[in-house]
């Protein structure tokens, strides 16, 4: 190859390269943005009462709203029939477990 071809070459190598880049960047702009899990519902102290007999069976002494692990949360204590007092905590937001502690 002589020098005016190289030279041809080269600079098509860097025009392409521009214009690919443009061309992805503006893809990346224009593309949906990955999908994100939809937050559960928003559980009621009734559907709190329910998971944390499910998961500690016994008698429920009291069910508030509190705020544990910076999250606000349905508390519900349970006398357990293991004999174990319960506090069963799940996120009021998304109806997660956040904290379940025996004592």
């Amino acid at each position: 190859m002589n020098k005016t071809t190289t030279f041809r070459a080269a600079a098509l190598l860097v025009l392409a390269s521009a214009f690919a880049g443009t061309a992805f960047a503006a893809d990346a702009k224009s593309a949906p943005p990955a999908t994100v899990a939809a937050p559960a519902q928003t559980i009621t102290k009734e559907q709190a009462v329910e998971m944390a007999l499910k998961a500690h069976p016994g008698d429920v002494t009291k069910v508030y709203e509190d705020t544990k692990k910076g999250k606000k949360t349905w508390e519900v204590k349970i006398n357990g029939s293991d004999g174990k007092k319960w506090e069963v905590h799940y996120e009021i937001s998304t109806g997660a477990l956040v904290a379940a502690d025996s004592k």
